[in-house]
């Protein structure tokens, strides 16, 4: 019994260990290494998502974009009757510069809904 736990208890620190050292890996990545690594991800079947039709969950699969900035963008949306340039997305709040230099190559403004 004594060894199945030692053992029990070793895997579990690896596998905390292991946790732990990917997850600072990932926080370490900069929003242009994220965005740059979603792109070539991508590579030819990049589509870029359209302002005006995406959900929430659609936004969320961009880089560096969260919950609250997924939300944000639907809610500006919804304030002004749809984008009508690339340019409204910089009104969002949670869209700064670095982030809407990502965004430009990822995502477009289709016709607004009427």
């Amino acid at each position: 019994m004594k060894r199945a736990a030692t053992i029990l208890v070793t895997v579990l620190s690896l596998f905390m260990w292991s946790y732990a050292l990917w997850g600072q890996r990932a926080e370490t990545q900069t929003l242009e290494e994220r965005c740059q690594a979603y792109k070539d991800q991508a590579g030819k079947n990049l589509s870029k998502i359209d302002l005006n039709t995406a959900t929430e969950e659609d936004l969320l699969n961009l880089p560096g974009i969260g919950v609250k900035t997924a939300r944000a963008i639907v809610n500006q949306r919804k304030a002004i009757g749809g984008f009508k340039s690339l340019e409204q997305l910089r009104l969002v709040r949670g869209v700064g510069p670095k982030l809407f230099n990502c965004l430009t190559d990822l995502v477009t403004v289709g016709r607004p809904k009427e």
